[in-house]
C-alpha cells in the first residue's frame, strides 16, 4: 500500500514538470477556421510507353522506370463555406488533362472554376509527338496506348481530388521563404559564330527564391508542404530512356522523409529561362543529387515553419547549475487563415513577323536542308541531327508564315489567398523576371509564383529584354514582347485586389 501511496505521489509530482517540458505547439491552439485535406495517386506508366520528350534522342519507347515513380497529389483547402483544389502532377504539361475539372467538380460540389491542375514540367515522362518521331514511322500504336493511359490517368487525377476532399479536417497553415541552389539561367547568348542555345548562362538572370508553405493537423502533425521553385525538368535529356519526374521525385521524396506523414506538393515556378545547374544527361544519378540538394534546403524551411501564433514566455527564473531564465514558448493563437480567391483574364497583343523575320527563317530552312543533303548515310548521329535541325527550323517557318491574326491572346491570372499566403498562377512557360517583379510587388508576407498550369493561356512568355538575343524560347513564343509588362501589372494589381 505504501509502494502504491509512493508512485501516485510521484505521479502527482511529475505532472507540473511534464507539462513544463511539452512545449506549445497547434495542438493547444483555437481552430483558425482552414480545413484541408490531401491524397496522392500513383500515374506511373508501364515501360514500352511513348517516349518522345527530344527532337536529338534515337529512342521511342521508354526502357524502364525511375524508382520514384510518377505521381499526382491533391490538396484541397475550405473554411467551412467554400472548398478549393490543387493537383501536382508529373507531367511535361496539364494540356490534355483539362476535361478532368468539370468531372471532379461534378464528383465532389467544389466548383470548376475552384479546381487547378499544374504540371511538374519533367521532360521524362510519357509522350507521342508527331514532330519527334523518326522520319516515316508510324505513330498510331503508340498514340493508341499513349490515350489509353492518359484515361486512366484522368480517372485517378478525379480520385485523388474525390479523396482530399473526403479527408478534410482542421488544419494550420503558414509558410516562409528561402533560397534554392539547384538553378541558373538557361539562355545561352550567340557567340563567336555560334547560335543562341538552351544550355547554362552564369551570367543570366536567375531567381533562386525558394518558397513553402507548410499545413499542420489540429494536433501540429504536418499533412502537406508546399514547394515552390522555378527549374526546367531538364536534368534527364535525349539519353535517358527512363519514365521519370526527374529532380522533383527525389525533392519530394527527401522532404517526405524529413516531415514524416506529410505529402509534398511540387508548385512549378515561372521555369521559362530557369535550367538546372547540371543538366541535359542520361545519368538519373544526377537527378537524384539536385533533387536531394534542394529537397533538404526545402525541409529545412518547412521544419522552422510556425504554424500558429506563438512567442517565448518569460515566466520567472530556476534554480540550477546555472541560473536559469524560464522562457517556454507559449500559443498566441491561430494564424490569419482566410480563404479568398480571385481569377481574371488578360488580353495581350500576338507577336507579329515581318518580312525580314521570316526570310531569315527561310535562310536557316536552307542552309539546314543542305547540312542534311552533306551528312550522307556514313554517319547516322549526324544525319540524325541535321534531320532535326531541319524540322525544328521548318516547323517555325510554317508558323511564322501564317496570316496574322490581329485579336490579342488571352491569359489567365488565378490567385488563391489562405491567410498570409498567395499562390499566383498561370498557364504556359513565363519567365522569372515576371514572377520576380510580382512577388516583389506582392502585399502578402508569403507570394508562390507558379507556371504550368490550367487556364487560358500557355507557351513561352519572354519579357521585353530577350526579344533581341533570339534562341529557342523566342523563337516559338506567340506573345508580343510587351505581353510580360501587361501580366506583371494585372497580377499585382490583383494581388492588391484579395489582400
Amino acid at each position: 500500500m505504501k509502494s502504491v501511496r509512493f508512485v501516485v505521489a510521484l505521479f502527482l509530482l511529475a505532472t507540473p514538470v511534464r507539462a513544463d517540458v511539452i512545449e506549445q505547439g497547434p495542438k493547444d491552439s483555437p481552430p483558425s477556421g482552414l480545413l484541408a485535406g490531401v491524397a496522392r495517386a500513383d500515374i506511373t506508366p508501364p515501360a514500352g510507353i511513348a517516349h518522345l520528350n527530344w527532337g536529338s534522342q534515337t529512342h521511342v519507347e521508354a526502357a524502364g522506370i525511375d524508382p520514384a515513380g510518377m505521381i499526382a497529389t491533391a490538396l484541397v483547402l475550405s473554411d467551412g463555406r467554400q472548398k478549393f483544389a490543387m493537383v501536382d502532377i508529373d507531367a511535361i504539361s496539364v494540356e490534355g488533362l483539362e476535361d478532368v475539372i468539370p468531372i471532379a467538380a461534378a464528383r465532389t460540389g467544389i466548383p470548376a472554376g475552384h479546381i487547378r491542375l499544374a504540371a511538374s514540367h519533367t521532360h521524362a515522362g510519357p509522350s507521342v509527338s508527331s514532330v519527334r518521331i523518326p522520319m516515316g514511322m508510324d505513330i498510331t500504336q503508340h498514340q493508341r496506348t499513349y490515350d489509353a493511359h492518359i484515361a486512366v490517368v484522368k480517372e485517378k487525377i478525379v480520385g485523388a481530388i474525390l479523396e482530399a476532399t473526403s479527408k478534410l479536417e482542421t488544419a494550420h497553415l503558414h509558410g516562409a521563404k528561402g533560397t534554392g541552389t539547384i538553378n541558373i539561367n538557361r539562355r545561352v547568348r550567340a557567340a563567336g559564330g555560334n547560335p543562341p542555345a538552351v544550355g547554362r548562362n552564369p551570367e543570366g538572370f536567375v531567381d533562386r527564391d525558394l518558397v513553402v508553405a507548410r499545413i499542420d493537423d489540429a494536433r501540429g502533425r504536418p499533412i502537406a508542404v508546399l514547394v515552390n521553385f522555378q527549374c526546367h525538368g531538364t536534368v534527364l535529356a535525349y539519353e535517358n530512356k527512363l519514365i521519370s519526374p526527374d529532380w522533383i521525385g527525389t525533392m519530394r521524396r527527401v522532404v517526405e522523409q524529413a516531415l514524416p506523414g506529410a505529402k509534398c506538393l511540387f508548385l512549378q515556378g515561372a521555369a521559362g529561362n530557369q535550367g538546372p545547374v547540371e543538366g541535359f544527361t542520361g545519368d538519373l544519378g544526377v537527378a537524384q543529387r539536385l533533387g536531394t540538394i534542394l529537397g533538404h534546403q526545402a525541409a529545412a524551411l518547412a521544419l522552422g515553419v510556425e504554424t500558429v501564433r506563438r512567442e517565448p514566455k518569460f515566466e520567472g527564473f530556476v534554480e540550477s547549475t546555472a541560473y536559469q531564465a524560464k522562457q517556454h514558448w507559449r500559443v498566441l493563437g491561430p494564424r490569419d487563415a482566410l480563404l479568398k480567391f480571385a481569377r481574371m483574364t488578360v488580353e495581350v497583343p500576338r507577336r507579329r513577323y515581318t518580312a525580314e523575320d521570316i526570310e531569315g527563317m527561310e535562310q536557316k530552312v536552307r542552309e539546314a536542308r543542305a547540312r542534311l543533303e552533306q551528312a550522307g548515310p556514313a554517319d547516322p548521329w549526324k544525319k540524325h541531327q541535321a534531320n532535326a535541325r531541319l524540322r525544328r527550323f521548318s516547323n517555325l517557318l510554317e508558323d511564322w508564315k501564317k496570316p496574322h491574326d490581329p485579336r490579342p491572346l488571352p491569359v489567365e491570372i488565378q490567385i488563391l489567398r489562405a491567410g498570409e499566403v498567395a499562390i499566383v498562377a498561370m498557364p504556359g512557360e513565363p519567365f522569372a523576371e515576371i514572377s520576380v517583379a510580382v512577388k516583389k510587388a506582392s502585399p502578402f508576407p508569403i507570394t508562390m509564383f507558379c507556371g504550368y498550369s490550367t487556364g487560358a493561356g500557355g507557351d513561352y512568355m519572354p519579357i521585353a529584354e530577350e526579344y533581341s538575343h533570339g534562341g529557342y524560347e523566342v523563337e516559338r513564343t506567340p506573345y508580343a514582347p510587351e505581353s510580360a509588362g501587361i501580366v506583371i501589372r494585372e497580377a499585382t494589381a490583383l494581388l492588391r485586389q484579395i489582400h
